[in-house]
């Protein structure tokens, strides 16, 4: 093919392309339509960015046709061209500069992928381009850029090569790199598009990938159809064609790049006249100074290179001559081998040396070259290795992800160090290795035994490694001397709750607080909001609401680490919280507030992976809280017993054994030490080793007590006391309290009995009289503990119970007052007996305190749970059967009652054996029903002519077959397995789950006052007096403390 007719047949395609344009953008309101933005960038680029056009005719000796030394025939430039003979052409001199006429967004076709472009001249300022990509095209500034050489012609791709293209793709993603390459579809140009396309498919707009393409112009194939219509106005769309067939030897672009930048010096078939511009603008980019480098205020640029020729080698050697680094891949052939091989030459270089790798690696490409080419070629080379450490050599064979990016960062790390303006930029260097997160290169090159480091020369990178998550640099600087207190400041603080943490997590965290009403919640909420509202009052209507207000003294600035921690925590951020918990005070109270706080919010969290990750997290916490608490324990008890009661006002005045209950960490809990505390509590003064049934009997022969019958853990201090003293120490025992209870409570159910069984009169007698007043006792109480815990009250199960029994007593009592008559006496009676269950049932809750009973306790209230998703299957098949069972069988029930003992009744007791016996014919017996609405009998079935029931036997019995196989065998078996895996999962745990359950027992005596039942109503008429008496006065009242040791001045280490 003639170029002639191929530049025809592109014109006509181009023609083509131009109608089809102009009918898609046709209309009067199309100069109405543009944006200001879009007419405001047409102008910059037309103003700023020219293309070159051929302005002299010299003719080329070697082509057969009328073409000239550019490439383009006669017909191809402009009308008045000048014609030269035998002139050397040069672009400089025979061509022109015009405005570009070939810039906007670029649609490949069938491929629906689309970029932007602009044809640009050679001599383009790198300056400008600079300022196009990022102001006007809106590229974020690079944090690094990577540009990617060699391997311009198709070759079959290794997949370890493919391997290392997708990380260094990760890479860009990752660091908010560029890519910079050819921009063709051939070669390695191609597959890093492709590698780009693959790693961006699924992912954000914001999250894509810059990759630059940087070709000539006049290599592009079907470039016509890039050029604007001359009636464009502002922006201009372009098709492009991917041709992927055409024979020329020009190129396609790349439809994976995300930009294209065309370098044009007026010439047509020319390559490489893109590699000065490029050079340039990799140039200008690693000199741009900016702020919050991490590159010594500079952007850091790498040159990647595998395989490639001579346009390669001179990549490399222009990017060494400008101090930017390069990693070559040793094994993808050609000039990167050679250049790897040269690197381990430890002897002097020799020229024969260079170009016996040359001849080995590259021998027909060598043996074509003239003599003088091949000089260039080791005169190349040789400068090239003069700066070597701007060499990174990695194997393609055992390049992995890590081993990639360990290369470029250590590339960048060599670069930076031994520039001579930076090579004592300490703070640089780690910037640039905490960025690339390279541990072992910082121990090994920066923190040195003949370097002392001073705290404040690690505050700035303390801070960017506590952002970007780098718990092994937070750990090195804290070992180097950073002080993290000092580090602290309210500044850094408010700095990292206010834009260095998730929104989402702060929304989960309002979500928790508002829906669980939790003290510590509600403190970390209010740490959090103040600290990213800049510390403005909160609302304060909310009684239950700690109001905390921040300031240079608060509870905050003098526990900054907690502070610190539970920013990690809330974040899920797992190894760093660790290191940060590790120098915190109060380790083990840390350790539960962590476990509560991750717990809570799991349960408020919507994706189910993170919900997971954080009970997962909430987990460890608790497992280091029991070590260290273990440890302390065998180390010191009484420390060990203080820790437990140790609170800290940075955790919302909580102690351990308040958070590890409310984050419900049973193995914290069932720990020895923390069994043997309770049953400190529980045994008051008397001593452990005194057996139950000897205090039981004090309790009916009291002389005992006093006599050395029950043993006690002190001796009392004033021994003309000694008598009173042991009875005050034993009654106030939290056990006695409760085994006094327990015999009162039987009491009280037995005289209840009796009253209901042998002496209920329509005139209440004093036995009646006297289980008022026990009720009222009751009554008494559980106001004091509805009083004391809030809304908290009726989340235990065992309060609703106590109220239910209460509400059901004063109904009965309403009821039954009503003597006159008979039936509203008899309703009391009866409300009276099913109060006296709910009275009955409540007993099991103390015997929760036994350790053989308490885990059945515990395995009944679990099934219990069983039992409800069992009936709401059975449900659905008593409902069925019974609704087609009375339908088959009668016509038009209208007793409501009938209705029920037959749909419901009925089929509920064929579960327990009893058949129905109205399904069989045969044995139907019509003295059982009615015909006439017998109120007493139900309701025949419906008969046919001859008098006969007129169901279908064959339908009912099996009917009956189906639903007692149903439900005798299938549910009732899922059933006992429910049950069986109900008993083994506590079975698992049992001891572990008892111990949680007995610490709200000892806790609920604990708070009790230390006076037997009832005798302790005329305590709480004490209490009342002097609370109104107080308010009379106006005096502030201050609650004692449940739990009253004190903490030891040593205590906080722990």
């Amino acid at each position: 093919m003639s170029f002639g007719r191929t530049r025809l047949s592109m014109r006509s395609r181009r023609n083509g392309t131009l109608d089809s344009t102009r009918t898609l953008y046709s209309g009067a309101s199309r100069s109405i339509d543009l944006s200001y933005s879009e007419s405001d960038l047409a102008n910059f680029i037309q103003a700023n960015f020219k293309k070159r056009e051929c302005v002299f005719f010299t003719k080329d000796s070697k082509a057969t046709e009328n073409v000239c030394k550019c490439g383009y025939p006669q017909s191809q430039h402009m009308e008045g061209t000048q014609i030269n003979q035998n002139e050397k052409w040069n672009y400089k001199k025979h061509t022109k500069e015009f405005p570009t006429d070939a810039f906007g967004d670029i649609q490949f076709e069938t491929l629906g992928k689309k970029g932007k472009y602009i044809r640009l001249s050679c001599d383009t300022d790198a300056e400008i381009l600079y300022e196009l990509l990022t102001q006007h095209w809106h590229l974020k500034t690079p944090n690094l850029v990577i540009s990617v050489t060699g391997g311009a012609k198709n070759f079959a791709l290794k997949p370890r090569m493919r391997k290392i293209f997708s990380r260094l793709i990760y890479i860009a993603q990752s660091k908010g790199a560029w890519i910079l390459t050819g921009g063709t579809h051939y070669g390695l140009m191609k597959y890093i598009g492709e590698v780009v396309r693959d790693n961006t498919i699924s992912r954000s707009s914001e999250e894509n990938i810059v990759a630059i393409g940087i070709a000539a112009w006049g290599m592009v194939s079907n470039r016509d159809t890039l050029i604007r219509n001359c009636d464009a106005e502002g922006y201009f769309s372009a098709q492009y064609p991917m041709d992927d067939f055409t024979r020329d030897p020009l190129y396609i672009l790349d439809n994976n790049h995300t930009h294209l930048l065309l370098v044009d010096n007026g010439c047509h078939g020319h390559p490489t006249v893109e590699a000065k511009l490029r050079n340039q603008l990799e140039k200008y980019i690693s000199e741009r100074t900016i702020q919050d480098s991490n590159y010594g205020g500079k952007i850091p640029i790498v040159c990647f290179a595998q395989g490639g020729g001579r346009e390669t080698l001179k990549a490399i050697n222009t990017s060494i001559k400008s101090k930017i680094p390069c990693v070559v891949v040793e094994g993808s052939g050609q000039i990167a081998d050679v250049i790897a091989s040269l690197v381990e030459v430890e002897d002097a270089l020799t020229s024969s040396a260079v170009k016996e790798k040359l001849v080995r690696f590259l021998p027909r490409t060598v043996s074509r070259l003239p003599e003088e080419e091949t000089e260039s070629w080791i005169k190349w080379l040789k400068e090239i290795l003069e700066s070597s450490h701007l060499l990174t050599v990695i194997k393609m064979e055992e390049a992995g992800d890590e081993i990639v990016s360990n290369a470029i960062s250590y590339a960048l790390y060599k670069a930076f160090s031994t520039n001579e303006q930076d090579k004592d930029n300490w703070n640089g260097q780690l910037k640039l290795l905490l960025e690339w997160n390279q541990l072992d290169l910082a121990n090994d090159e920066i923190f040195t035994n003949d370097r002392r480091w001073e705290s404040a020369d690690l505050q700035e990178v303390m801070f960017t490694a506590l952002i970007k998550d780098r718990p092994k640099f937070v750990r090195l600087f804290l070992e180097n001397g950073l002080n993290l207190r000092k580090f602290l400041t309210h500044d850094v603080l408010t700095e990292l709750f206010s834009n260095h943490f998730s929104t989402l997590v702060y929304r989960n965290l309002q979500i928790a607080k508002n829906s669980y009403n939790d003290a510590l919640l509600t403190f970390v909420w209010k740490l959090v909001a103040n600290f990213r509202r800049g510390f403005r009052k909160e609302d304060r209507n909310g009684r239950d609401e700690m109001d905390i207000e921040f300031h240079d003294v608060s509870p905050i600035t003098r526990h900054p680490l907690q502070a610190l921690f539970i920013w990690a925590i809330l974040q899920n951020k797992k190894e760093l919280s660790k290191v940060i918990w590790e120098q915190t005070r109060g380790c083990t109270l840390a350790a539960l507030g962590a476990s509560k706080l991750l717990k809570t919010l799991a349960k408020v969290k919507n994706d189910i992976n993170a919900a997971g990750e954080s009970e997962e997290l909430a987990n460890e916490y608790e497992t280091r809280a029991v070590e260290l608490f273990t440890e302390c324990y065998s180390s010191d008890e009484d420390l060990a017993e203080q820790l437990l009661v140790y609170s800290c006002e940075a955790w919302g005045g909580s102690n351990c054994l308040e958070l590890a209950v409310e984050a419900t960490d049973q193995h914290f809990i069932a720990q020895p030490g923390v069994q043997n505390f309770l049953s400190k509590q529980w045994y008051g003064e008397i001593s452990r080793d005194t057996k139950n049934w000897k205090i039981i009997l004090c309790l009916f022969i009291i002389p005992l007590v006093g006599c050395g019958f029950v043993s006690f853990r002190k001796k009392p201090v004033d021994k003309h006391k000694k008598l009173l003293w042991y009875y005050v120490a034993f009654f106030t025992s939290p056990f006695v309290v409760f085994s006094w209870n327990v015999v009162f409570y039987i009491a009280f159910l037995l005289l209840f009995a009796y009253v209901l069984l042998m002496d209920f009169h329509s005139v209440p007698h004093p036995p009646e009289l006297v289980l008022y007043a026990l009720v009222f006792v009751l009554f008494c109480d559980e106001v004091r503990q509805w009083y004391i815990n809030g809304v908290n009250y009726f989340t235990d199960l065992w309060n609703v119970m106590d109220t239910l029994g209460l509400f059901y007593f004063i109904a009965g009592i309403v009821f039954r007052l009503h003597s006159s008559n008979k039936s509203s006496l008899y309703s009391g009676r009866v409300i009276f007996c099913l109060d006296y269950i709910i009275f009955t049932l409540r007993l099991i809750h103390i015997f929760t305190v036994s350790r053989n009973l308490g885990p059945k306790i515990i395995m009944l209230q679990r099934m219990l749970i069983d039992v409800f998703f069992f009936l709401f299957l059975f449900a659905v098949w008593m409902v069925a059967f019974g609704v087609a069972r009375q339908g088959i069988l009668r016509q038009n029930e209208q007793r409501w009652r009938w209705i029920f003992r037959s749909v419901i009744y009925e089929p509920y007791l064929a579960m327990f054996g009893q058949v129905p016996s109205d399904v069989d014919g045969t044995t139907y017996d019509f003295a059982h029903c009615t015909f006439t609405g017998n109120e007493s009998k139900p309701l025949c079935v419906e008969l046919d002519e001859h008098n006969l029931p007129r169901f279908p036997e064959w339908i009912t019995i099996p009917l009956v077959c189906i639903y007692m196989l149903s439900t005798n065998i299938l549910l009732v078996n899922l059933l006992v397995a429910m049950f069986g895996y109900t008993v083994g999962t506590v079975q698992e745990n049992n001891d572990q789950v008892w111990k949680f359950q007995r610490y709200f027992l000892v806790q609920e005596y604990c708070s009790r006052l230390n006076i037997p039942f009832p005798f302790v109503v005329f305590a709480y008429f004490y209490m009342v007096v002097k609370r109104c008496f107080k308010c009379c006065c106006k005096e502030k009242n201050v609650d004692d403390a449940v739990l009253g040791f004190s903490v030891s001045p040593g205590l906080a280490h722990v």
